[in-house]
């Protein structure tokens, strides 16, 4: 008996195995080999890759060599320059929330204006406000429906101060992404995020989401590292308003937030003395074997 038994759990497990092997030699006739050196023409790729041209993504073939990398230094703010005409601005996509509209209202600037009061990174794409005839599209629709610009400017982070660094960082990047997929190599300047003085911080009335001023270096921080790794241009004129401790200076504060409009006029100064020219930024596609037309 125990035999027989034994006998059947032999052959059981001979067929058991021999059903395995089939199915093993089935499956993997499923799939073919992939030549890694050889682009899978199933695999659809983006019009635009946020990286594509990062130091860290040095392109080497054979048919035009490596891509040298990029002499600009991303990481730190844009140099001085001969001051441009307020007119340079006419066709800038000024992005940003009620300290950008501020800079619009109270100087001579006339950008194509998306900005917002409130306006927050994670607004980008979910609020409707920027006007277009008769209709209200988020700023995400509304970039895609101009194309006579010639640059893009961000100022926002005030709103965002309550906010965890992480939820900051995965939001301004997703914004900065988008932007850079539709732009065409048009620069893109983001702003570093200006404080609050210490008495709007204190205040429950004028405060009451909570912003920090200890936020303000760790989410200017975070906007240091995505420039450098999405080639953006780096503006920041903290330093013209701010005290030794790194509060805003309640002299340039018209509530504890905004800029009076002394300042922002001397802030328009600062956009207009710190300028990357066209010439640079086709220099540097070009030495990619990349043309683009800036005019």
């Amino acid at each position: 008996m125990k035999s027989r038994i034994l006998l059947l759990f032999i052959m059981i497990l001979v067929l058991a195995l021999g059903v395995f092997l089939v199915l093993r030699a089935n499956i993997s006739n499923n799939f073919e080999v992939q030549d890694l050196d050889r682009p899978n023409p199933n695999i659809s790729l983006p019009l635009y890759e946020a990286d594509a041209f990062s130091e860290e993504s040095i392109i080497e073939r054979e048919d035009v060599g490596s891509f040298p990398p990029d002499p600009y230094d991303y990481s730190v703010p844009v140099a001085e320059c001969e001051p441009v005409e307020i007119e340079h601005f006419n066709k800038a996509v000024f992005i940003g929330d009620s300290r950008m509209l501020g800079l619009i209202k109270y100087t001579e600037v006339d950008p194509i204006n998306f900005c917002g009061v409130g306006f927050s990174v994670d607004a980008y794409d979910s609020v409707t406000f920027v006007k277009s005839g008769e209709d209200n599209l988020t700023v995400r629709d509304a970039i895609r429906g101009i194309t006579d610009y010639d640059a893009v400017y961000i100022s926002t982070g005030l709103n965002e101060l309550g906010w965890s660094a992480s939820s900051f960082k995965a939001e301004y990047s997703r914004m900065i992404d988008d932007i850079l997929s539709v732009v065409n190599g048009k620069p893109v300047y983001v702003q570093l995020i200006m404080p609050v003085t210490t008495g709007f911080e204190t205040s429950r009335i004028m405060n009451p989401f909570k912003l920090k001023n200890s936020n303000v270096e760790v989410f200017n921080n975070i906007i240091r590292e995505i420039a450098v790794k999405k080639q953006l241009y780096i503006l920041d004129c903290s330093d013209m308003f701010n005290l030794e401790n790194g509060t805003l200076n309640p002299e340039y504060s018209s509530d504890g937030a905004h800029l009076t409009t002394k300042a922002y006029n001397t802030q328009l100064d600062y956009y207009r003395s710190h300028v990357i020219s066209n010439e640079l930024i086709e220099a540097r596609y070009m030495s990619r074997g990349i043309k683009i037309d800036l005019d």
